[in-house]
């Protein structure tokens, strides 16, 4: 176990950087003269316990970078990167949408530059949000944004499932962002459910014939989940930015070591205080804990929050959502670690860190997958297009404004016209 005294140091050192300097400046607004007073001398001991804690108990492991050996085992292997882009599509007369989901596959040692890295669309919908004859939902709905994001949730997730489900089907899959997500916020009452049609294609599977709770987002995410887990692939999200506050990775570890009395429930209960009185969530916690090339847990996490903030219809469909196998990574020193979620019951999951930590570490100053990077500026819509669509759009309202000769449809289509975006109709800018 490593002195304690040399890892506070180490972890003084790290205070100076990155998120910490945000969360002092954060601290000192707040306009507390004791949690200024203590907040240095507070985080050292609040992270020194957790390292000791950890390391007692064998939760924190250790992954060599090795690049000219592990490279070369890996040769022969395929690696998809997988990301989702959404057109910018924003107009107050309709809610027109443009998602695909792009792919990098990549098998390392391959000679012919041809069949080495493949570049592909696995999945592309370009429809209206919500319209009775439209192809994604079968109803109205006040929430725009978040039939965008349900729509690219389940998309992304399904364009897994088509890559895990072919026979050539990739030896590790890297998604860009959550595996498991929160799906309580697309479970209101009159969130609109998927035309039948969309859910075939998401499926993969023209014979489905699901009813009218299994093609809600709810159950339609649930049911891709279940089939992308069944296909026995390593299957991996990796999240850049975890803003949550909650430092949940943590209090899960906690709770299981004291279900194991490894741990006294008085130190737990300070440290969790503590975390929170401080702000930190799990990924500044874990940059100053975690050296170069190690992780933590991993530990099964429920992403679906407590279940009393479950809409009371879908508890049942919620309670069967499959747990995320959570841990964080430090590829490098310098770098902050990064969450990755992967199924409870991967084989291989060391493997997989391990295949992220060589990809995050192939380009100097950089502490992510590179392969992510670069799938994700492949999938990005890019911003002309979006206005091409916008402009295509204002086309076509303000003929048919002029062709109903109504003065109040002719006005309306003007102010469209005169829209900017988000702006608000009219209203002055600084």
């Amino acid at each position: 176990m490593a002195d304690a005294e040399n890892i506070r140091r180490r972890i003084e050192v790290r205070l100076g950087q990155g998120e910490f300097l945000a969360g002092m400046l954060h601290v000192a607004a707040r306009g507390s003269a004791q949690a200024q007073e203590n907040y240095i001398d507070r985080l050292c001991s609040i992270a020194a316990a957790v390292r000791t804690i950890l390391e007692a108990n064998g939760l924190i492991g250790h992954i060599p970078y090795r690049p000219g050996a592990y490279w070369q085992e890996l040769k022969g292997s395929s690696v998809a990167f997988l990301d989702g882009g959404v057109a910018n599509i924003d107009l107050p007369s309709a809610a027109p949408i443009g998602i695909r989901v792009g792919s990098y596959i990549v098998r390392p040692g391959e000679a012919d530059p041809e069949t080495r890295e493949q570049f592909n669309i696995e999945l592309a919908l370009v429809d209206d949000l919500y319209s009775n004859e439209g192809f994604l939902y079968d109803d109205d709905f006040a929430d725009v944004a978040k039939l965008r994001d349900a729509a690219r949730i389940v998309s992304e997730t399904s364009a897994a499932w088509h890559l895990a489900n072919r026979a050539d089907a990739p030896d590790h899959i890297l998604l860009h962002g959550p595996l498991i997500n929160p799906v309580s916020p697309y479970g209101l009452d009159d969130f609109p459910g998927y035309e039948l049609d969309a859910c075939r294609s998401f499926l993969g599977d023209l014979s489905w014939n699901g009813g009218t709770e299994d093609r809600q987002f709810v159950g339609l995410y649930l049911e891709v989940l279940k089939r992308l887990k069944a296909s026995g692939r390593s299957v991996v999200g990796v999240v850049e930015r975890s803003i949550g506050k909650d430092p949940v990775v943590t209090r899960y570890l906690l709770h299981q070591l004291l279900d194991q009395s490894a741990v006294r429930k008085s130190d737990a209960t300070e440290i969790i205080a503590n975390l929170a009185l401080y702000g930190l969530n799990d990924a500044s916690l874990f940059d100053v804990v975690l050296q170069e090339g190690e992780y933590v847990g991993p530990v099964s996490v429920m992403r679906q929050g407590p279940e009393n903030k479950w809409p009371d219809r879908w508890k049942a469909w919620i309670r069967d959502y499959p747990h995320a196998l959570t841990t964080y990574l430090k590829p490098s020193e310098l770098s902050a670690p990064f969450r990755v979620e992967a199924f409870d019951d991967i084989r291989d999951h060391r493997r997989a860190l391990e295949l992220i930590l060589h990809t995050s570490r192939l380009l100097p100053s950089y502490g992510f997958p590179v392969g992510l990077d670069i799938v994700d500026k492949f999938a990005k819509v890019p911003e002309w297009m979006s206005r091409g669509v916008r402009g295509q759009h204002q086309v076509v309202l303000l003929q048919k404004a002029l062709a109903s000769g109504d003065p109040r449809a002719l006005t309306f289509a003007k102010r469209v016209l005169a829209t900017k975006g988000r702006d608000w109709f009219f209203r002055p800018s600084a």
